[in-house]
């Protein structure tokens, strides 16, 4: 059953887009989408999906723009 983590709106969802980082630590980026998607980012939904077992779980970001749609979703393994 998925849990929403978090919401990050602005200029801050953008910066996680073209960064691929919540946390704003490290120096590389990887961004998750192409730099004129994440121009459109207005929001991004943090989602955890729990398996049950310890390290059996997955993040998902789904990336949406002023109007609602989504833009994108970017998946992580154990984050």
């Amino acid at each position: 059953m998925p849990y929403v983590r978090g919401t990050f709106t602005g200029e801050r969802a953008r910066q996680i887009a073209r960064s691929g980082k919540v946390s704003g630590k490290g120096v590389h980026y990887v961004p998750w989408w192409p730099e004129e998607t994440c121009e459109k980012v207005d929001k991004i939904i943090w989602r955890v999906y729990l398996l049950g077992d310890a390290g059996e779980d997955w993040h998902e970001f789904t990336a949406y723009d002023s109007h609602g749609q989504v833009l994108g979703i970017h998946r992580l393994d154990g984050y």
